[in-house]
């Protein structure tokens, strides 16, 4: 019998020993793959979704001013836009008075908050000099104690007068800036998707200017994933699942089952699938479900990303 000259193995032996290690590995894959389906329900077919809010002018006019760019990140009540709405309908008498108002209120207590500032200067400057003269005893401690007294008060008044620039400043938030022009103000915050005019252009009543997502907060985004049919029996709200983002290799998230979408996909569709007599073909449609996030580990995850979920079913 010829035999191997470095193992000494007959070639027998290796003809019974591979077809078994084959076997072995076979047998080996096909009980991890049923382990692995009688633990969860996978799904590739799963993509980010998100809350995208558009933030529209409230009136007519043209763009004169536009402060961000796409990807710029925003605060909450942020200048947006500038719209110049001179000669428009509403620019009435009645709407000037109305917005002039809080505008002259403001600059009635910025011109007082400049002379408070000059006040609490000489308040401070008697103050420190009564110190130096009280040392020598030009000065009583009673004296001292009243210049003190003096520059404390002052400097509540400025508190105050800062404190109502600020309220005038939120009343011309809500009112129109300036008779000729409305401010458009970020409603959410969060970073700039979409820029949707740009300056220079004419703008209507309720025309969005940019769309904003805040990617960060996990209230705003979560999951659909597409399930076959078969698979639904499986499923149900409160089941854990484990994300896996394709754009954050190293990273695993976790997050659960919140709902199903009550309907199949193909129902959602403009032209949907008329089934003729005699040509009628079975088709396992899939059943939207939605996953929420429990915890995003910092990122910033974007609508449209692609994903891939295990949802966990006994949990």
């Amino acid at each position: 019998m010829a035999k191997s000259p470095e193992t000494g193995i007959s070639l027998r032996s290796w003809r019974i020993l591979l077809p078994l290690a084959g076997l072995v590995g076979t047998l080996l894959w096909g009980g991890y793959i049923l382990a692995d389906r009688v633990r969860y329900v996978r799904s590739v077919d799963c993509y980010v979704q998100g809350k995208i809010t558009y933030v529209a002018s409230p009136v007519g006019g043209r763009l004169i001013k536009f402060t961000v760019n796409e990807g710029d990140p925003v605060r909450f009540g942020e200048v947006i836009a500038t719209i110049d709405t001179t000669g428009e309908r509403y620019n009435t008498a009645h709407d000037t008075h109305l917005n002039l108002s809080p505008f002259q209120n403001l600059e009635r207590d910025l011109a007082r908050k400049v002379l408070i500032e000059r006040e609490v200067a000489d308040a401070r400057d008697h103050y420190h000099r009564g110190r130096d003269l009280l040392k020598n005893r030009f000065i009583s401690a009673q004296d001292l104690e009243d210049l003190e007294t003096t520059y404390r008060k002052k400097k509540d008044q400025l508190r105050e007068i800062r404190r109502l620039i600020r309220a005038d400043r939120q009343i011309l938030a809500i009112s129109e800036v300036h008779p000729r022009n409305r401010t458009v103000f970020a409603s959410i915050p969060g970073q700039v998707a979409q820029r949707l005019v740009n300056l220079g252009e004419t703008v209507r009543p309720d025309q969005p200017l940019v769309s904003i997502i805040d990617a960060r907060n996990r209230d705003n985004v979560w999951l659909d994933a597409y399930l076959r049919e078969t698979q639904v029996w499986k499923v149900h709200p409160g089941q854990k699942v484990r994300i896996h983002i394709d754009a954050f290799p190293h990273l695993n998230f976790s997050g659960h089952v919140l709902e199903f979408i009550p309907a199949a996909s193909q129902a959602f569709a403009l032209l949907p699938t008329q089934n003729a007599a005699g040509t009628f073909v079975k088709v396992v449609q899939r059943i939207p479900v939605r996953i929420v996030f429990d915890d995003l580990k910092g990122q910033a995850i974007f609508p449209g990303m692609s994903a891939e979920v295990a949802i966990v079913r006994k949990s």
